[in-house]
């Protein structure tokens, strides 16, 4: 198994935060791919927006969620076509990200949601003669991607997230815990406490994925209590913590 944290970019005004401190000439759409049921594949575009060519590497894991913290685990049901690819200024190379199970699988045998990642890493230019003491420099001012897939057995509609809420004591602290227990995963934004009318943020923008049957935690300031709203796949939902 393979622990790693994520490190998306900017990408195509997406909601995901910067990789590096340099601005990024590279575009990926879609920010949300997903496979459908009877489908085989879906498109990722990779664009160069810059002046110098850039080679990608295209590498796709499969993506679980335990003690609050994400895994990227080796697999090969999905894969990248091509895996890696040196894109001209300018110009966009399409990647086609294939189930390579059936995609008849019968839904009642098959995990109606499954997560993947697609991370897509800025290989570094090979340098030029007399360049090779600036080697370092350069590796590591490159960038790295990370799109969240899902792949679907049945249709993604009737896949949808139940988030249950709690207060525990934590390390430093009071956290608040939101679990998933439905079928689909929660995109969280903008995490709030709400007490009288009045919202306390917790976790401004992108807080994270809740993939089913996981938990995400969050530190809570000194005496916040109330009920938790929160932005679920683009919309609010107001949850009541168990005490």
């Amino acid at each position: 198994m393979i622990r790693t944290f994520l490190f998306p970019a900017a990408i195509a005004a997406a909601a995901l935060l910067p990789a590096a401190a340099r601005a990024s000439t590279v575009v990926i759409w879609p920010v949300d791919p997903i496979i459908k049921p009877g489908e085989q594949s879906t498109s990722l575009w990779l664009e160069n927006t810059g002046q110098t060519p850039v080679t990608l590497q295209v590498r796709s894991f499969g993506w679980s969620q335990a003690d609050g913290k994400d895994a990227l685990d080796e697999q090969d049901q999905v894969v990248a076509s091509p895996p890696i690819a040196t894109v001209q200024p300018g110009r966009r190379q399409l990647v086609r990200v294939i189930r390579r199970a059936p995609a008849t699988t019968s839904p009642a045998t098959a995990v109606p949601e499954q997560s993947y990642r697609l991370i897509v890493d800025e290989l570094p230019t090979p340098p030029a003669a007399g360049e090779a003491e600036h080697m370092s420099a350069r590796l590591a001012v490159q960038m790295r991607y990370s799109i969240p897939l899902f792949v679907y057995a049945a249709p993604p509609a009737a896949q949808q997230p139940h988030l249950v809420t709690r207060y525990a004591a934590g390390g430093g602290g009071r956290t608040i815990e939101i679990r998933n227990t439905g079928t689909g995963h929660a995109r969280l934004t903008d995490v709030r406490i709400v007490n009288a009318g009045r919202e306390q943020v917790v976790k401004p923008g992108l807080a994270g994925y809740v993939l089913p049957g996981a938990t995400l935690r969050f530190a809570l300031p000194g005496g916040t209590v109330g009920a938790v709203k929160v932005g679920v796949n683009g919309r609010d939902e107001l949850l009541a913590p168990d005490a």
